[in-house]
């Protein structure tokens, strides 16, 4: 696989492609299927954005996406807790962390996710989802989309898989893959090289992720 241009290249771009997808909605029976909970969020979320701009509408987004992602679950995950599937040779980098460490990377990859969601969400609205069923493994189940642009038929269409697992809050994404990416991994495959590199490692990290947020 490729690697980003930049810690944050790859990962951001897996989930700006997904940014379409829905991420609030009423309360959902925590027994119903992944894929009908992700499709209910979805058509929510289609509602609250083509009402005309406010603060209570954006506070709702924003409320909505917190009962959507498991930021502490795609934290860890980013980190090697647990670790990729696909990464045999996978360190747990989570762990040798400090609790004061573990909040300040969870705060700032939360922040960096919202800041990007919300400055691209109201792109994609005219966009079609299909829904192409779920695959269940261990704990998780990914749910399998496939995004139309309406307006540009001819455009080839953009595959975005969900990946759901149950928390003690409900069902909740914990990454999302974009055309086969996964984006905690390609953060993961980041974060674990700056750890290596003697005139880096977590500091760096804290200052592309803090860099990264003071831009436009």
């Amino acid at each position: 696989m490729n690697q980003p241009s930049s810690i944050f290249g790859r990962a951001v771009a897996g989930w700006l492609a997904g940014c379409w997808i829905a991420m609030a909605g009423p309360a959902i029976a925590a027994d119903i299927p992944a894929e009908v909970f992700v499709q209910q969020r979805h058509e929510h979320m289609q509602g609250l954005l083509r009402q005309p701009p406010s603060q209570p509408r954006d506070e709702q987004v924003r409320q909505a996406l917190g009962e959507f992602v498991d930021f502490d679950g795609l934290t860890q995950r980013a980190f090697g807790e647990p670790c990729p599937s696909s990464e045999p040779s996978c360190e747990d980098l989570w762990q040798g962390y400090s609790d004061a460490q573990h909040e300040e990377v969870r705060g700032l990859l939360e922040k960096l996710v919202r800041k990007t969601y919300e400055k691209n969400l109201l792109k994609t609205l005219d966009y079609d989802v299909g829904y192409r069923g779920a695959r269940t493994n261990a704990a998780d189940t990914r749910v399998m989309t496939e995004a139309h642009n309406r307006l540009k038929p001819r455009e080839p269409a953009v595959r975005v898989d969900y990946v759901v697992t149950q928390t003690p809050q409900g069902m909740r994404v914990v990454d999302i893959v974009t055309e086969g990416s996964s984006l905690t991994k390609n953060y993961y495959d980041q974060f674990r090289k700056k750890m290596h590199d003697p005139a880096e490692g977590y500091p760096n990290i804290v200052a592309k992720l803090r860099d990264k947020l003071a831009k436009p």
